[in-house]
Protein backbone atom coordinates (compact mmCIF):
# COMPACT_ATOMS: atom_id res chain seq x y z
CA UNK A 1 0.00 0.00 0.00
CA UNK A 2 1.69 3.39 -1.01
CA UNK A 3 0.62 6.49 1.42
CA UNK A 4 2.50 10.03 2.87
CA UNK A 5 2.64 10.13 6.30
CA UNK A 6 2.28 13.47 7.67
CA UNK A 7 4.38 14.79 10.73
CA UNK A 8 5.19 17.99 10.43
CA UNK A 9 4.14 20.94 8.11
CA UNK A 10 7.71 20.22 6.16
CA UNK A 11 5.76 17.23 4.93
CA UNK A 12 2.43 19.38 4.59
CA UNK A 13 3.29 19.89 0.42
CA UNK A 14 2.01 17.38 -1.49
CA UNK A 15 -1.33 16.99 0.58
CA UNK A 16 -1.74 20.52 0.02
CA UNK A 17 -1.15 20.66 -3.97
CA UNK A 18 -3.51 17.50 -4.06
CA UNK A 19 -6.68 19.52 -1.82
CA UNK A 20 -5.57 22.68 -4.59
CA UNK A 21 -5.62 20.89 -8.05
CA UNK A 22 -9.39 20.40 -7.87
CA UNK A 23 -9.97 16.83 -6.92
CA UNK A 24 -12.46 14.89 -8.15
CA UNK A 25 -13.13 13.30 -4.80
CA UNK A 26 -11.44 13.41 -1.27
CA UNK A 27 -12.33 9.99 1.12
CA UNK A 28 -11.57 10.05 4.65
CA UNK A 29 -11.51 8.90 8.22
CA UNK A 30 -10.05 9.48 11.58
CA UNK A 31 -8.81 7.75 14.38
CA UNK A 32 -9.36 9.21 17.81
CA UNK A 33 -9.70 8.61 21.67
CA UNK A 34 -12.65 9.70 23.66
CA UNK A 35 -12.93 6.83 26.50
CA UNK A 36 -11.94 9.57 29.43
CA UNK A 37 -12.44 13.20 27.96
CA UNK A 38 -15.49 15.15 27.00
CA UNK A 39 -14.04 16.57 23.81
CA UNK A 40 -12.98 13.87 21.53
CA UNK A 41 -8.65 13.84 20.98
CA UNK A 42 -8.00 13.27 17.21
CA UNK A 43 -4.58 11.12 16.81
CA UNK A 44 -5.05 10.51 12.88
CA UNK A 45 -6.79 11.46 10.27
CA UNK A 46 -6.99 9.81 7.04
CA UNK A 47 -7.39 11.37 3.38
CA UNK A 48 -7.66 9.67 -0.06
CA UNK A 49 -7.58 12.17 -2.55
CA UNK A 50 -7.98 11.15 -6.32
CA UNK A 51 -6.01 7.84 -5.12
CA UNK A 52 -3.32 9.25 -3.06
CA UNK A 53 -3.38 8.33 0.63
CA UNK A 54 -2.66 10.64 3.48
CA UNK A 55 -1.99 9.83 7.08
CA UNK A 56 -2.18 12.88 8.80
CA UNK A 57 -0.47 12.70 12.41
CA UNK A 58 -2.74 15.03 14.33
CA UNK A 59 -0.81 14.71 17.55
CA UNK A 60 2.53 15.58 15.67
CA UNK A 61 3.08 19.66 15.71
CA UNK A 62 1.73 20.25 12.44
CA UNK A 63 -0.89 23.03 11.11
CA UNK A 64 -4.14 21.37 11.22
CA UNK A 65 -6.10 24.35 10.84
CA UNK A 66 -4.81 24.42 7.01
CA UNK A 67 -6.37 20.53 6.28
CA UNK A 68 -9.61 21.16 7.90
CA UNK A 69 -9.89 24.17 6.38
CA UNK A 70 -9.15 22.46 3.09
CA UNK A 71 -11.59 19.67 3.80
CA UNK A 72 -14.36 21.70 4.32
CA UNK A 73 -13.80 24.15 1.72
CA UNK A 74 -13.71 21.53 -1.08
CA UNK A 75 -16.09 21.86 -4.37
CA UNK A 76 -15.56 17.94 -4.67
CA UNK A 77 -18.01 15.16 -3.20
CA UNK A 78 -16.53 14.10 0.70
CA UNK A 79 -17.06 10.50 1.14
CA UNK A 80 -17.02 9.06 4.59
CA UNK A 81 -18.39 5.84 6.69
CA UNK A 82 -20.38 6.11 9.62
CA UNK A 83 -19.22 9.64 9.47
CA UNK A 84 -21.09 11.26 12.97
CA UNK A 85 -17.90 10.90 15.35
CA UNK A 86 -15.70 12.02 12.70
CA UNK A 87 -18.00 14.78 11.42
CA UNK A 88 -18.08 15.98 15.00
CA UNK A 89 -14.49 16.44 14.91
CA UNK A 90 -14.24 18.21 11.67
CA UNK A 91 -17.29 20.53 12.85
CA UNK A 92 -15.37 21.26 16.32
CA UNK A 93 -11.84 21.80 15.13
CA UNK A 94 -13.75 24.36 12.09
CA UNK A 95 -15.01 26.22 14.78
CA UNK A 96 -12.43 26.01 16.79
CA UNK A 97 -10.31 28.04 14.08
CA UNK A 98 -13.16 30.31 13.34
CA UNK A 99 -13.38 28.82 9.70
CA UNK A 100 -16.64 30.50 7.82
CA UNK A 101 -17.72 26.58 6.81
CA UNK A 102 -18.06 24.29 9.23
CA UNK A 103 -18.63 20.90 6.84
CA UNK A 104 -18.43 19.81 3.22
CA UNK A 105 -20.88 21.02 1.23
CA UNK A 106 -20.60 17.69 -0.63
CA UNK A 107 -20.56 15.12 2.06
CA UNK A 108 -21.65 11.72 1.53
CA UNK A 109 -21.51 9.03 4.00
CA UNK A 110 -21.94 5.64 3.04
CA UNK A 111 -23.28 4.11 5.44
CA UNK A 112 -26.75 6.66 5.39
CA UNK A 113 -26.59 6.00 1.73
CA UNK A 114 -27.10 2.51 2.43
CA UNK A 115 -30.01 2.79 3.54
CA UNK A 116 -31.45 4.33 1.17
CA UNK A 117 -29.59 2.19 -1.59
CA UNK A 118 -30.32 -1.52 -0.23
CA UNK A 119 -32.79 -0.85 2.82
CA UNK A 120 -30.02 -1.40 4.90
CA UNK A 121 -29.62 1.05 8.15
CA UNK A 122 -26.13 0.55 10.31
CA UNK A 123 -24.40 -1.29 7.80
CA UNK A 124 -20.32 -1.93 8.18
CA UNK A 125 -17.68 -0.94 6.21
CA UNK A 126 -16.19 -4.16 5.95
CA UNK A 127 -19.57 -5.84 5.28
CA UNK A 128 -19.82 -2.91 2.15
CA UNK A 129 -16.53 -3.64 0.90
CA UNK A 130 -16.90 -7.42 0.91
CA UNK A 131 -20.49 -7.18 -1.01
CA UNK A 132 -19.58 -4.85 -3.42
CA UNK A 133 -15.91 -5.40 -3.86
CA UNK A 134 -15.10 -9.35 -2.58
CA UNK A 135 -12.42 -7.52 -0.55
CA UNK A 136 -11.96 -8.84 3.05
CA UNK A 137 -11.20 -6.56 5.67
CA UNK A 138 -8.85 -6.97 8.30
CA UNK A 139 -10.68 -4.93 11.24
CA UNK A 140 -8.32 -6.60 14.21
CA UNK A 141 -6.94 -2.60 14.75
CA UNK A 142 -10.61 -1.42 15.34
CA UNK A 143 -9.87 -1.27 19.29
CA UNK A 144 -6.26 -0.39 18.51
CA UNK A 145 -4.25 2.66 20.80
CA UNK A 146 -4.21 5.44 18.00
CA UNK A 147 -1.81 8.00 20.90
CA UNK A 148 1.18 5.04 20.60
CA UNK A 149 3.68 6.22 18.49
CA UNK A 150 5.10 5.27 16.27
CA UNK A 151 2.13 3.61 14.68
CA UNK A 152 2.64 -0.07 13.76
CA UNK A 153 2.24 -1.69 10.16
CA UNK A 154 -1.10 -3.23 11.24
CA UNK A 155 -2.32 0.09 12.39
CA UNK A 156 -1.22 1.59 9.26
CA UNK A 157 -2.84 -0.86 7.21
CA UNK A 158 -5.76 -0.98 8.55
CA UNK A 159 -6.14 3.20 8.47
CA UNK A 160 -5.10 3.14 4.54
CA UNK A 161 -8.01 0.27 3.97
CA UNK A 162 -10.77 2.86 5.61
CA UNK A 163 -10.61 5.18 3.19
CA UNK A 164 -9.36 3.38 -0.63
CA UNK A 165 -12.59 1.36 -0.91
CA UNK A 166 -14.68 4.57 -0.56
CA UNK A 167 -14.98 5.85 -3.87
CA UNK A 168 -15.57 2.45 -5.26
CA UNK A 169 -18.61 2.21 -3.25
CA UNK A 170 -19.76 5.85 -3.87
CA UNK A 171 -19.86 5.24 -7.62
CA UNK A 172 -21.76 1.84 -7.27
CA UNK A 173 -24.51 4.02 -4.79
CA UNK A 174 -24.80 6.48 -7.72
CA UNK A 175 -25.21 4.03 -10.50
CA UNK A 176 -28.20 2.34 -8.89
CA UNK A 177 -30.02 6.05 -7.77
CA UNK A 178 -29.92 6.79 -11.08
CA UNK A 179 -32.63 4.70 -11.44
CA UNK A 180 -34.19 5.86 -8.81
CA UNK A 181 -34.35 9.56 -8.37
CA UNK A 182 -37.09 9.81 -5.79
CA UNK A 183 -34.96 8.32 -3.56
CA UNK A 184 -31.72 10.16 -4.59
CA UNK A 185 -33.34 12.99 -4.04
CA UNK A 186 -34.22 12.01 -0.31
CA UNK A 187 -30.67 11.10 0.50
CA UNK A 188 -29.17 14.36 -0.76
CA UNK A 189 -31.88 16.23 1.73
CA UNK A 190 -31.15 13.55 4.59
CA UNK A 191 -27.00 14.04 4.31
CA UNK A 192 -27.87 17.89 3.84
CA UNK A 193 -29.72 17.67 7.26
CA UNK A 194 -26.88 15.38 8.82
CA UNK A 195 -24.52 17.76 8.24
CA UNK A 196 -26.56 20.45 10.17
CA UNK A 197 -26.84 18.40 13.21
CA UNK A 198 -23.26 17.93 13.00
CA UNK A 199 -22.83 21.21 13.84
CA UNK A 200 -25.54 21.91 16.59
CA UNK A 201 -23.72 22.45 19.94
CA UNK A 202 -24.59 19.91 22.87
CA UNK A 203 -27.00 21.89 25.09
CA UNK A 204 -28.36 20.61 28.32
CA UNK A 205 -31.80 22.14 27.43
CA UNK A 206 -32.39 19.15 24.82
CA UNK A 207 -30.33 16.40 26.56
CA UNK A 208 -32.91 16.79 29.40
CA UNK A 209 -35.94 16.28 27.33
CA UNK A 210 -34.69 12.87 25.63
CA UNK A 211 -34.14 11.12 29.14
CA UNK A 212 -35.75 7.74 29.92
CA UNK A 213 -37.94 7.54 33.07
CA UNK A 214 -38.22 11.24 33.31
CA UNK A 215 -42.12 10.61 31.35
CA UNK A 216 -43.85 10.31 35.03
CA UNK A 217 -41.94 13.04 37.14
CA UNK A 218 -44.09 16.15 37.75
CA UNK A 219 -42.37 19.91 37.84
CA UNK A 220 -40.19 19.62 40.23
CA UNK A 221 -38.75 16.95 39.71
CA UNK A 222 -37.95 18.01 36.10
CA UNK A 223 -36.72 21.46 37.16
CA UNK A 224 -34.32 19.27 39.17
CA UNK A 225 -33.27 16.88 36.06
CA UNK A 226 -32.69 20.13 34.25
CA UNK A 227 -30.61 22.23 36.74
CA UNK A 228 -28.55 18.37 36.76
CA UNK A 229 -28.05 18.19 33.41
CA UNK A 230 -27.08 22.20 32.87
CA UNK A 231 -24.48 21.58 36.01
CA UNK A 232 -23.85 18.20 34.43
CA UNK A 233 -23.15 19.95 30.99
CA UNK A 234 -20.86 22.91 32.84
CA UNK A 235 -18.65 20.64 34.59
CA UNK A 236 -17.46 18.02 31.94
CA UNK A 237 -16.47 20.98 29.86
CA UNK A 238 -14.99 22.21 31.79
CA UNK A 239 -12.55 19.18 33.51
CA UNK A 240 -13.09 17.85 29.74
CA UNK A 241 -14.32 14.16 31.09
CA UNK A 242 -17.24 12.31 30.08
CA UNK A 243 -21.04 13.22 31.03
CA UNK A 244 -20.94 9.46 32.25
CA UNK A 245 -17.99 10.36 34.49
CA UNK A 246 -19.80 12.71 36.25
CA UNK A 247 -23.63 11.34 36.54
CA UNK A 248 -25.01 8.70 34.22
CA UNK A 249 -28.38 9.74 32.92
CA UNK A 250 -30.09 6.55 35.44
CA UNK A 251 -28.65 8.14 38.52
CA UNK A 252 -29.38 11.78 37.28
CA UNK A 253 -33.09 10.77 36.89
CA UNK A 254 -32.86 8.27 39.94
CA UNK A 255 -32.13 11.81 42.10
CA UNK A 256 -34.45 13.94 40.70
CA UNK A 257 -37.04 11.53 41.68
CA UNK A 258 -36.12 10.32 45.03
CA UNK A 259 -34.63 13.29 46.11
CA UNK A 260 -31.32 14.93 46.95
CA UNK A 261 -30.19 15.48 50.52
CA UNK A 262 -27.03 14.43 51.49
CA UNK A 263 -23.38 13.03 50.53
CA UNK A 264 -24.86 9.74 51.53
CA UNK A 265 -28.16 10.08 49.21
CA UNK A 266 -25.56 10.66 46.20
CA UNK A 267 -23.44 7.85 46.82
CA UNK A 268 -26.85 5.61 47.11
CA UNK A 269 -28.24 6.78 44.08
CA UNK A 270 -25.21 5.59 42.41
CA UNK A 271 -22.69 8.73 42.14
CA UNK A 272 -19.16 8.06 41.60
CA UNK A 273 -17.64 8.20 45.37
CA UNK A 274 -14.75 10.48 43.96
CA UNK A 275 -17.43 12.47 42.25
CA UNK A 276 -19.71 12.68 45.11
CA UNK A 277 -16.78 14.24 47.67
CA UNK A 278 -15.43 16.49 44.92
CA UNK A 279 -18.91 17.98 43.73
CA UNK A 280 -21.30 16.63 46.06
CA UNK A 281 -22.21 20.07 47.78
CA UNK A 282 -22.43 21.33 44.08
CA UNK A 283 -24.74 19.00 43.44
CA UNK A 284 -27.05 19.18 46.48
CA UNK A 285 -27.23 23.26 45.88
CA UNK A 286 -28.03 22.71 42.67
CA UNK A 287 -30.81 20.24 43.37
CA UNK A 288 -32.29 22.26 46.24
CA UNK A 289 -32.01 25.54 44.20
CA UNK A 290 -34.22 23.71 41.72
CA UNK A 291 -36.64 22.67 43.47
CA UNK A 292 -37.88 25.75 45.29
CA UNK A 293 -37.38 27.71 42.11
CA UNK A 294 -40.67 27.53 40.74
CA UNK A 295 -40.09 30.27 38.58
CA UNK A 296 -37.58 28.08 36.40
CA UNK A 297 -39.53 27.13 33.09
CA UNK A 298 -39.71 23.27 32.18
CA UNK A 299 -41.09 21.09 29.91
CA UNK A 300 -42.65 17.78 29.03
CA UNK A 301 -40.24 15.36 28.02
CA UNK A 302 -40.32 13.22 25.39
CA UNK A 303 -41.08 10.22 27.46
CA UNK A 304 -43.92 11.75 29.30
CA UNK A 305 -45.53 10.44 25.92
CA UNK A 306 -45.31 6.86 26.92
CA UNK A 307 -47.40 7.38 29.91
CA UNK A 308 -50.46 7.09 27.70
CA UNK A 309 -51.29 3.82 26.89
CA UNK A 310 -54.18 5.01 24.88
CA UNK A 311 -51.83 6.16 22.34
CA UNK A 312 -51.08 2.79 21.72
CA UNK A 313 -53.15 1.82 18.64
CA UNK A 314 -52.80 4.90 16.61
CA UNK A 315 -48.36 4.93 17.47
CA UNK A 316 -48.79 1.32 16.06
CA UNK A 317 -50.77 2.10 13.07
CA UNK A 318 -48.60 5.05 12.23
CA UNK A 319 -45.94 3.28 12.77
CA UNK A 320 -47.43 0.33 10.06
CA UNK A 321 -48.04 3.08 7.52
CA UNK A 322 -44.76 4.55 7.49
CA UNK A 323 -43.13 1.36 7.17
CA UNK A 324 -45.19 0.30 4.11
CA UNK A 325 -44.15 3.48 2.51
CA UNK A 326 -40.54 3.05 3.34
CA UNK A 327 -40.80 -0.38 1.89
CA UNK A 328 -42.55 0.87 -1.17
CA UNK A 329 -39.22 2.92 -2.06
CA UNK A 330 -36.77 0.76 -1.00
CA UNK A 331 -35.45 2.73 1.88
CA UNK A 332 -34.69 1.27 5.89
CA UNK A 333 -37.14 1.35 7.73
CA UNK A 334 -35.43 2.56 10.70
CA UNK A 335 -34.94 6.05 8.85
CA UNK A 336 -37.95 6.78 8.42
CA UNK A 337 -40.22 5.42 11.40
CA UNK A 338 -38.14 4.57 15.04
CA UNK A 339 -38.84 4.75 18.69
CA UNK A 340 -37.32 7.98 18.45
CA UNK A 341 -39.05 9.85 15.47
CA UNK A 342 -42.81 8.13 16.43
CA UNK A 343 -42.00 9.76 20.37
CA UNK A 344 -41.18 12.89 18.10
CA UNK A 345 -44.63 12.60 16.13
CA UNK A 346 -46.46 12.39 19.86
CA UNK A 347 -44.98 14.72 21.46
CA UNK A 348 -45.06 17.60 19.04
CA UNK A 349 -49.37 16.95 18.33
CA UNK A 350 -50.06 16.54 22.36
CA UNK A 351 -47.54 19.61 23.48
CA UNK A 352 -46.30 21.48 20.40
CA UNK A 353 -49.42 21.89 18.12
CA UNK A 354 -48.03 24.25 15.11
CA UNK A 355 -44.53 22.81 15.40
CA UNK A 356 -43.88 19.77 12.52
CA UNK A 357 -42.34 16.79 14.17
CA UNK A 358 -39.01 15.25 12.73
CA UNK A 359 -41.55 12.96 10.18
CA UNK A 360 -43.61 15.68 9.07
CA UNK A 361 -40.15 17.95 7.64
CA UNK A 362 -37.85 17.00 4.69
CA UNK A 363 -38.05 14.60 2.50
CA UNK A 364 -39.67 12.09 5.01
CA UNK A 365 -42.80 14.61 4.68
CA UNK A 366 -42.84 14.40 0.99
CA UNK A 367 -42.48 10.45 1.48
CA UNK A 368 -45.57 10.54 3.38
CA UNK A 369 -47.34 12.89 2.93
CA UNK A 370 -50.00 14.42 5.48
CA UNK A 371 -50.04 12.74 8.62
CA UNK A 372 -52.62 15.72 10.39
CA UNK A 373 -55.33 12.36 10.05
CA UNK A 374 -52.77 11.01 12.97
CA UNK A 375 -52.38 14.34 14.57
CA UNK A 376 -55.99 14.83 15.31
CA UNK A 377 -56.41 11.52 16.97
CA UNK A 378 -53.81 11.82 19.12
CA UNK A 379 -55.11 15.25 20.27
CA UNK A 380 -58.38 14.05 20.90
CA UNK A 381 -57.41 11.07 22.31
CA UNK A 382 -54.94 12.81 25.31
CA UNK A 383 -56.73 16.17 24.99
CA UNK A 384 -53.30 17.80 26.51
CA UNK A 385 -52.05 21.51 26.10
CA UNK A 386 -48.13 22.55 26.35
CA UNK A 387 -49.37 23.79 29.50
CA UNK A 388 -50.86 21.06 31.19
CA UNK A 389 -49.44 19.36 34.83
CA UNK A 390 -47.78 22.43 35.64
CA UNK A 391 -48.39 20.91 39.77
CA UNK A 392 -45.24 20.27 41.48
CA UNK A 393 -46.93 17.94 43.79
Amino acid sequence: MNYIIIESDAQMTPLMEAFSANPEYISFDTEFLRERTYYPVLCLLQLCIDGKVFLVDALAKLSMEKIISALVNAECPVICHAGSEDMEIITGLARKYGLSRLYPKNFYDLQTASAFVNADSGVGLGALVEKYLGIVLDKSETRSDWTRRPLSDEQLSYAVEDVIYLKKIYDIFNDELRQRPDVASFLRSELESESLRYTEIRSADTTYLKLKGTGKLNSRKLRIVHALCSLRQQVCEYDDIPLSFFIKNTVLVKLADAGVFNLGSLIKAGVNCQIAKKYGDLIIRTALKASADKSRPVLKTFDSVNQHPELRAVKKELENYAKKKAGEFGIARELVVSRRLLEDFMYTAMYADGVKSLIEQGWRAEMLGSLDNFRSRVQKLCNVSPSADSSDA
